[in-house]
């Protein structure tokens, strides 16, 4: 079914692409449109083109425009779905405007311009985003949530925490994890996900209960409300994680290399008490562990304990066991 202007006008306006003048017109009609007990109302082609002219029409008041509605009465129809689906996403909208002037202790927003950029959040979690990606993330520890905001194709390491979610908003759709490793990719009839480790919930706004995905499986999210579960192709998992450092993998590897390795992913300077640390041969598996996740870790394999001080790591003890 080819979409109207006046469906393009109200994608346009959840992508925040319309006017000032577009943008109080549109929100005034649709809080009328809501509180009006009108459940049987339908939008004919007719109506659709009258209420775009008028909306878009900078010759029309907002008085004016509040007082448009359709002409005919008839039964339930697609219309009013997508009316409560822009609805919610005006609330959720309204949210995350709310939330980010809130005065959240921890505040970010990065747009990546080349290639793959890695971002560091505050809770150690990891985002390797691709170009023309953006996020807006903050987290208080006063009501125990991590929130972000994102748009484009990034690879997500989530830094495990049982008592702060992370909640992910990409315009309807609500990604929801407490530890986990991902790729989302936002498209402008769908989005993609794919799990690598860990269990992410995606809902959207007209279906607040979502499907669970399990690592090594991809869903798939339709503009048309439907989620399409797939198992991604092994080159598909290489190709999300490339130009990356997600594989973290040793094996009877030198730990000259491996704390190289941790340097780079983590961007901090490894100090040892004695340099014979350097020889010691691991193996173990630090992929999808933050900094401090992947120490412990190292501390019970050799014979060293960590401190951290700023961007910098001091490894203490003899080291191979």
């Amino acid at each position: 079914m080819q979409k109207s202007d006046f469906d393009r006008l109200m994608e346009r306006y959840v992508r925040g692409e319309v006017t000032e003048q577009e943008r109080v017109k549109i929100e005034a009609w649709l809080e009328v449109q809501k509180t009006d007990d009108d459940t049987d109302l339908e939008m004919s082609k007719q109506d659709e083109d009258r209420i775009f002219q008028r909306l878009t029409d900078k010759f029309t008041s907002v008085e004016d425009v509040v007082k448009l509605k359709p002409k005919r009465k008839l039964r339930l129809d697609q219309w009013i779905v997508r009316m409560a689906a822009a609805l919610a996403i005006i609330s959720a909208l309204s949210y995350a405007a709310w939330y980010f002037s809130a005065g959240n202790p921890y505040q970010l927003e990065v747009t990546s311009e080349n290639g793959v950029d890695k971002i560091i959040l505050n809770d150690g979690s990891l985002v390797w985003m691709h170009e023309g990606s953006n996020i807006s993330y903050a987290e208080n520890p006063a009501n125990g949530l991590r929130y972000a905001i994102f748009e484009g194709d990034a690879l997500f390491e989530v830094a495990k925490d049982a008592d702060r979610p992370f909640i992910i908003e990409c315009g309807e759709m609500k990604v929801k994890v407490l530890g986990t490793s991902f790729n989302l990719r936002t498209r402008q009839k769908h989005i993609e996900l794919t799990v690598l480790t860990g269990k992410v919930n995606l809902s959207s706004t007209t279906d607040e209960v979502g499907i669970d995905v399990l690592p090594h499986e991809k869903v798939i999210y339709h503009s048309s409300g439907e989620f399409e579960k797939q198992t991604p192709a092994e080159t598909e998992i290489t190709d999300i994680t490339k130009n990356t450092q997600y594989d973290m993998q040793f094996t009877n590897q030198e730990m000259r290399e491996v704390l190289a390795r941790m340097e780079k992913k983590f961007d901090i300077t490894i100090k040892l008490s004695e340099k014979s640390i350097q020889r010691c041969q691991i193996t173990a598996d630090f992929t999808d562990r933050p900094l401090e996740s992947s120490l412990q870790l190292m501390t019970e394999i050799l014979n060293v304990e960590y401190s951290i001080k700023d961007s910098t790591v001091t490894l203490t003890g003899t080291g191979c066991k």
